[in-house]
């Protein structure tokens, strides 16, 4: 079976998503037993038929036969040696790309559609997890570079690798760029793997890009999608290898994966040796989470979304309701941010258009971009109570699951809750707490503290966001800065707009370390909206900005003030 990222919209004119044919003539043959002479006893009955190779489960192999040739089916099936023989089925992954803005991950923290990631973080931040990927691999960045673990090339074509070679220990991305000659259809390296790496753990606190959902997990590359996709044959050996299961002719991957993250699918029922080697990986603890599909139909047609010990993943887009492209149905599980309804993704890139020319950040969306959302949720589960089973992890993300909304029909149980759900296993308290030590008596009197406030009312109209021609629109982005001379403790922000839809914006603040925080909107009366957030208290110049993202309504900054205590 092969498996593709979903093609970009761009192709959707020259290849139907939902038309995922088995790779031309490729088949997995089970056998009753393993028996190590099977594949040249196949060879030897029917000549026409390619045995490629033997999978990781040794009564499995992978053959090809001329034309789908129905009378050998046939004839191989009538063998009781024989158990079954399925298609090598080609699968996608759930990709949609869209053009890249400059705005906030709203995937986060955002009222409407974020995981409640940074109340989270106060309880762990994903530290001794490990996330497995198996997509196109991994390219070097540097909001990925610090987090990498070993991976492996579970690619066994040549052709489709573009290594010039089969499965090897480099699990670096290649480029999966595709012309109309090789696969069908044209387009650019979309560099998927590392992009659905970025989302669930790339690093923070480094003055540097983005953070992902557990920034202090680790990632383990699978390298199972090149040139027109894969084969779902090599995804299922990619799936037990990431477990830490043995695969033949492979070493061991000696990060066994808490989670393994499988943002990739196509049409088809779930394959035997599909299924067997998710539940191989799941009794070896690993929990297993997939995207439902890009298609917008029932996600049971979609493998391996429709199949058993998964957690199936939908999305939603920035206003909180269903993705217009999400697939849904009663095999999803849960919902999480995959972009769409106006805003995507942003996570980490190459900037090459087809081979690597050097790290980039990018907007994508669909249910690839939610499925690693799940992922980094589960790692900071692990992280916080490595004893959780897979099986406790999915009830604790289903019940502590958000209501949606906005309209998410066959979404699942809600909106995932990374907070909720670190409080369902932890009652709330941070993994490593540090042993208070015993207070010492002053020496001198106790200080006097004051409650000193910067900044206040202010008139600062905002830039709205503006159209060019029919088909761009350019966000209005506005910057106020405000010095705080000293530093302080329980520190406070505080802003007032005046518009007149502020659901139009989206309101940060910067720290004069360089970090970031969004605002949230606090309450509204009539146009007026109030924003707050904590600061860290130190000293310099904080940086407000507001993005107007739809154009006709402009604003005015009426409130910019940050208040702290001081020693005095």
């Amino acid at each position: 079976m092969t498996i593709k990222k979903y093609v970009p919209a761009a192709l959707a004119a020259l290849v139907a998503l939902g038309a995922n044919p088995a790779q031309a003539g490729q088949y997995v043959v089970t056998t009753r037993v393993a028996q190590d002479d099977a594949g040249e006893r196949f060879q030897k009955w029917f000549p026409e038929m390619a045995v490629k190779r033997r999978m990781a489960d040794r009564r499995r192999w992978v053959i090809n036969l001329p034309d789908h040739n129905t009378r050998l089916i046939e004839a191989l099936q009538r063998y009781n040696l024989i158990e079954a023989v399925e298609p090598d089925i080609q699968v996608q992954a759930n990709l949609v790309p869209n053009d890249p803005y400059l705005s906030q991950q709203w995937g986060l923290f955002s009222a409407a559609a974020g995981i409640n990631a940074q109340d989270a973080w106060d309880i762990t931040q994903g530290a001794g997890a490990v996330i497995a990927v198996a997509d196109t691999g991994y390219v070097p960045h540097p909001d990925l570079n610090d987090n990498l673990l070993p991976g492996y090339d579970m690619i066994s074509s040549s052709s489709s690798a573009r290594d010039g070679n089969g499965r090897d220990s480099n699990a670096i991305d290649e480029g999966d760029y595709t012309t109309f000659w090789t696969c069908g259809y044209s387009s650019n390296s979309s560099w998927h793997g590392s992009h659905v790496a970025g989302i669930a753990n790339a690093s923070a606190d480094d003055g540097i890009g983005i953070t992902g959902v557990a920034p202090q997990a680790k990632h383990v590359p699978v390298r199972v999608l090149g040139t027109c996709g894969g084969s779902l044959s090599d995804i299922a050996d990619g799936v037990q290898w990431a477990a830490g299961l043995t695969v033949a002719g492979l070493p061991t991957n000696n990060n066994p994966a808490d989670v393994i993250n499988m943002s990739l699918g196509g049409a088809g029922s779930c394959p035997g040796f599909m299924q067997d080697a998710i539940n191989a990986a799941t009794a070896a603890g690993a929990v297993v989470v997939v995207a439902a599909g890009n298609e917008n139909t029932d996600a049971s047609g979609s493998v391996p979304a429709n199949c058993n010990n998964v957690i199936t993943v939908a999305s939603v887009g920035v206003d909180g309701s269903r993705a217009s492209y999400s697939n849904y149905g009663n095999v999803v599980d849960i919902a999480a941010p995959g972009g769409g309804n106006g805003d995507g993704i942003l996570s980490t890139v190459d900037s090459g258009s087809q081979g690597r020319a050097g790290a980039a950040y990018a907007k994508y969306q669909g249910t690839s971009m939610a499925a690693p959302q799940v992922a980094g949720v589960v790692a900071l589960l692990r992280s916080a109570n490595p004893s959780l089973t897979p099986q406790a992890i999915e009830d604790v993300l289903k019940d502590t699951a958000r209501p949606f909304i906005g309209n998410c029909d066959g979404c699942g149980t809600g909106l995932v809750d990374a907070y909720a759900a670190l409080l369902a296993v932890t009652d709330g308290e941070p993994t490593d707490p540090t042993d208070p030590t015993d207070p010492t008596d002053p020496v001198d009197p106790d200080p006097i503290i004051e409650t000193i406030t910067y900044g206040g009312a202010t008139n600062v109209t905002l830039n709205d966001a503006s159209r060019y021609w029919w088909f761009f629109t350019r966000e209005g982005v506005s910057r106020i800065s405000l010095n705080v001379g000293n530093s302080g403790e329980n520190g406070q922000a505080n802003v007032v707009i005046n518009h007149s839809n502020h659901n139009e914006l989206s309101v940060t603040l910067t720290a004069p370390d360089g970090t970031q925080t969004a605002m949230s909107r606090t309450s509204v009366a009539g146009t007026a909206g109030q924003y707050a957030t904590t600061t860290n208290g130190i000293s310099g110049t904080y940086t407000l900005t507001v993005v107007d993202r739809t154009p006709g309504n402009r604003g005015s900054l009426n409130y910019f003030a940050a208040s702290q205590d001081e020693v005095q």
